[in-house]
């Protein structure tokens, strides 16, 4: 009986104790922290995970001014102490502290805050006065209320609503009655003691108050609104509403109250409407006298107001969008109806018209292409946003050089390249093949030997462009191919060689292919285990794959490559397809004039065309084609997916791996 006890004695005592052996521990300096001040800590980390840290870091996060905000601060050793100092706003109520090891700061290698308690002090005002908001910010704090889940770092959060619901009673005791500016904060910790209905009616009395002691600003209003809709309290939200149009019929909150009203819902006609009301209203001129972050709403309202008219046919309307507008939506209005339009495999296309609205859109995109419309979208980076800006013109050009080329307009054409980026000048290879045809159309003789040149350097060749390299060649040599190789091989950089190199064997791997069995084109089965002698390329892919279909000249390149070598083989394996998989793969690579090795996947365990493409998911690590692998020896050696764009790119990628595994002992 004493035994029992004295060991309850000892759990009552141990909240004393654990604070007296706790080794870890914060000192402050002065004892009373005032706001406006300059003041110091000292942290003894022994007995922690920061102990023999040779330098771990400090997180201050205030409470000023209705918000948290957070600092580093700067640790020096002192003794076995760290030692940090800090200048209070002025507004301060309460500073917290977070010490930590490692630079990513939401994931660090250790972390102390006190066994989740945390490190934090109040702050008085110069007469020391605990200040409204105090134990407003301690319950935020302690609740993980702080609306910045990051806070969340540096205390546990506690669902003690006894607790949470104390501190807020000291701060309506302290307060008498919560100042405007506390309020939303209030309500949103106050809200986890209540049931929900007791707290829709507590906040609704808080608020009606509020509106009905006038002078309500912007802001208040809007945080209101948002706050009735939070409550699905619609009468409440309407009457907020009422007052900011009324009170503030061309803010910020106006605007974007009046973006929903018009526009949220609706489609087709209704939107186009709702979208010419919302401009009228709200033009976007007198907002680009005086921006802010709601851009992304004129973004909206044009994209989607520029689709409906186009599908209409309202050429006019469409053109007339693009009068006022950035860089950024210009860009996404062209791409959405014209480039998506261009490059559509329905044949339906109106190829005339595109080019016509192109001719008077492409003006304006070049105008604008440096207005750093992007900007935001990168961090405010100008150098990314400029990049990503000049490669999006370069996409755009693409398109419009391909209409002029369908409507035979080669010599508009051939103005357009001047404005292609310097990476994109020569870069893609569909458009070097563009640039060939246009200047052989023009008989511009003088300028294609540079263009494939240059192609070549770049590794942005078609079958077609090496075909008249040759021929150009052998005009200047006597009809002979002699020393043509050694020519072609010269023109590439050793740079873009390096780096090719480099990309290789970062795709290197060894991963043993699971044997198989599969039909070819005409029927007779291939086995894999025959390839024990040879080094096999297997090209995975289908019909409904795009991005497959279009690396097949790079494909063609490499058969043809290595047609008369009998250790190299290259097989495309048609995967993940359904219906007749097998009529349609031999019937498309037939029609285009390819000359394939074809094979069939077999079906799996689940009914789909999958099964060897499957076997692979462990290296791949997901689903997605074109995806190539190179077997020797029975053990994929190399993977890689996707297609950059560049037939010769891809041959080069593949004929270099192939000859990095050949040279292997």
């Amino acid at each position: 009986m004493k035994k029992h006890f004295f060991r309850k004695c000892m759990l009552l005592l141990c909240p004393f104790f654990g604070q007296q052996l706790a080794a870890q521990t914060v000192t402050w300096q002065p004892e009373i922290l005032k706001q406006n001040q300059k003041i110091s800590f000292q942290y003894q980390p022994k007995g922690g995970d920061l102990e023999f840290s040779d330098g771990p870091k400090a997180l201050a996060a205030v409470y000023s001014g209705s918000k948290w905000s957070t600092v580093p601060v700067q640790l020096a050793k002192k003794n076995d102490m760290w030692t940090g100092s800090y200048q209070l706003p002025e507004n301060a109520v309460l500073i917290a502290l977070k010490f930590y090891q490692g630079d990513d700061l939401q994931n660090p290698e250790a972390l102390d805050i006190q066994n989740g308690r945390g490190y934090y002090h109040q702050v008085v005002d110069t007469k020391g006065k605990i200040v409204p908001g105090t134990y407003l910010a301690e319950a935020g704090l302690k609740a993980g209320a702080t609306g910045d889940w990051t806070m969340n770092s540096f205390v546990s959060p506690s669902k003690d609503q006894k607790m949470i619901d104390s501190l807020l009673q000291k701060e309506e005791k302290l307060s008498k009655r919560i100042p405007r500016t506390l309020l939303f904060n209030y309500l949103d910790i106050k809200q986890l003691t209540m049931p929900a209905s007791d707290f829709s009616v507590l906040a609704d009395n808080l608020l009606k108050s509020e509106l009905k002691n006038g002078n309500l600003n912007e802001q208040f209003l809007a945080q209101a609104q948002r706050y009735y809709e939070k409550l699905k309290n619609e009468s409440g939200s309407a009457a907020v509403k009422s007052l900011i149009f009324k009170d503030y019929p061309k803010s910020s909150t106006a605007r974007f109250l009046a973006f929903r009203k018009y526009t949220e819902g609706k489609y087709g006609k209704d939107f186009e409407i709702g979208a010419e009301d919302f401009l009228k209203a709200f033009p976007y001129m007198e907002w680009k006298k005086s921006p802010d972050s709601q851009e992304f709403v004129y973004y909206t309202i044009y994209r989607n107001l520029a689709t409906q008219y186009f599908e209409d046919g309202q050429n006019e309307k469409f053109l007339g969008l693009f009068k006022d507008i950035d860089f950024k939506t210009a860009n996404e209005i062209y791409r959405w109806n014209i480039t998506r339009n261009q490059m559509s495999m329905s044949g339906k296309a109106d190829y005339k018209l595109l080019y016509e609205l192109s001719k008077k859109i492409i003006p304006y995109l070049l105008e604008r292409q440096r207005d750093q419309s992007y900007l935001t979208d990168f961090g405010r980076d100008a150098v990314k946003a400029q990049e990503n800006a000049d490669k999006q013109m370069d996409d755009r050009l693409f398109t419009h050089v391909a209409l002029a080329v369908n409507q035979k307009d080669f010599a508009a054409a051939k103005n357009f390249f001047q404005y292609l980026s310097k990476e994109g000048t020569y870069g893609n290879a569909d458009m070097n093949a563009m640039h060939l045809r246009v200047l052989s159309e023009l008989k511009d003789d003088q300028a294609i030997k540079p263009l494939l040149e240059n192609s070549v350097a770049a590794n942005a060749v078609t079958p077609e462009m090496f075909a008249k390299l040759k021929e150009v060649y052998k005009s200047e040599h006597q009809g002979q191919e002699k020393g043509y190789e050694q020519y072609l091989a010269g023109l590439m950089p050793s740079n873009k060689k390096n780096e090719m190199r480099a990309h290789v064997m970062s795709n290197m791997v060894n991963y043993p292919l699971t044997p198989f069995s599969l039909e070819n084109a005409d029927g007779k089965m291939v086995n894999s285990k025959d390839w024990a002698d040879k080094i096999v390329v297997i090209d995975f892919w289908a019909t409904w794959c795009r991005p497959c279909i279009e690396a097949f000249p790079g494909m063609q390149l490499l058969v043809d490559q290595y047609a008369k070598d009998p250790q190299i083989g290259i097989y495309m394996i048609g995967t993940m397809q359904s219906g007749d998989y097998k009529a349609k793969s031999v019937n498309y690579v037939k029609s285009q004039g390819f000359r394939f090795n074809l094979l069939h996947d077999a079906i799996s365990s689940t009914g789909e065309q999958d099964q060897v493409f499957k076997s692979l998911l462990p290296l791949f690590k997901q689903s997605s084609i074109p995806r190539k692998i190179i077997v020797k020896n029975g053990v994929v050696r190399y993977s890689s997916e996707g297609y950059s764009g560049s037939p010769s790119q891809l041959s080069n990628e593949l004929s270099t791996a192939i000859e990095i595994l050949r040279a292997e002992k």
